[in-house]
């Protein structure tokens, strides 16, 4: 799908507009300087045609496997343009319905109870008829099939698996973000450096956790996993589980959150800007 001049020159003015809405200032597209603008920037200038394949849920898992290994793809239970007819849907349970096309679009079936299916239904009726990250500007959203992903629930089935969110410019990982009790009131998390230590930010979409989380047991196995795949871009988030001391790539995010997450303080976002530029002797 090819784009004219006008639809650049609408997601820049979407951009600008936004940007002033969050951040209290328009960004600089043309010479970006913090996180937030280079991520405005690769919505409005860059094309890359991995983008909607590598952040495709589906599509995704065979690149994983490639580069890191089978072993670190989180299996698949099912995958089509549609649920298959009730009485096929007899997946081991718990397990997560998805959209393999947007982010956090998805409903967790638990072990117990009857399952809601007019509401999973429902749900997975939106997804389908929705393109994700078209009001945040992330053309590569629209250029993905529109298809559903079931996946087992991993770990502990009466708790959500936790997140380890890793940053990563230039195939380094610098941050990550620890999230932990997901679908619960008490959702929240932790941003560490690389050597597991806090950092002096944090978020201002999710609350900070009170305590430090221990470090994972595959915490090195994760850095190399996340700095494998991301060796070949200036930024990628790369999303993992881990579960009895085996990680799992659950997602890639080139653009998080359309680049409309507020960090404190505020200088951080240009801290974070910095590390997008090429460092001496990175190639990618």
């Amino acid at each position: 799908m090819r784009e004219g001049l006008g639809a650049r020159w609408r997601l820049a003015r979407q951009a600008n507009r936004r940007h002033v809405e969050v951040f209290g200032r328009r960004p600089r597209l043309l010479f970006p300087k913090t996180h937030s603008e280079w991520i405005h920037r690769t919505k409005v200038f860059q094309r890359d045609p991995r983008l909607p394949v590598l952040a495709d849920k589906i599509e995704a898992k065979s690149y994983i496997a490639d580069r890191v290994g089978p072993e670190h793809v989180v299996p698949t239970l099912y995958a089509g343009d549609a649920l298959p007819p009730r009485r096929q849907r007899t997946w081991p349970r718990p397990f997560f319905v998805k959209a393999s096309h947007g982010s956090g679009w998805l409903v967790r079936v638990p072990a117990d109870n009857p399952v809601k299916w007019a509401r999973v239904e429902r749900k997975v009726d939106t997804w389908l008829s929705s393109t994700y990250g078209e009001n945040g500007g992330e053309w590569h959203y629209a250029r993905m099939p529109r298809r559903i992903l079931v996946e087992p629930h991993l770990g502990d089935p009466e708790r959500w698996p936790e997140d380890y969110k890793l940053w990563v410019f230039h195939g380094r990982v610098h941050f990550v973000h620890w999230l932990t009790g997901n679908g619960t009131p008490g959702y929240a998390g932790r941003y560490l450096d690389r050597d597991w230590s806090p950092v002096p930010f944090r978020s201002l979409k999710f609350a900070t956790h009170p305590f430090v989380p221990p470090r994972p047991e595959s915490w090195d196995r994760m850095v190399w996993i996340a700095e494998e795949i991301g060796r070949e871009f200036r930024f990628v988030r790369v999303d993992l589980y881990e579960v009895d001391g085996h990680p799992y790539v659950g997602e890639l995010t080139f653009t998080p959150t359309a680049g409309y997450h507020r960090l404190d303080p505020p200088e951080t976002d240009l801290m974070l800007g910095q590390l997008w530029r090429k460092p001496a002797g990175v190639r990618s």
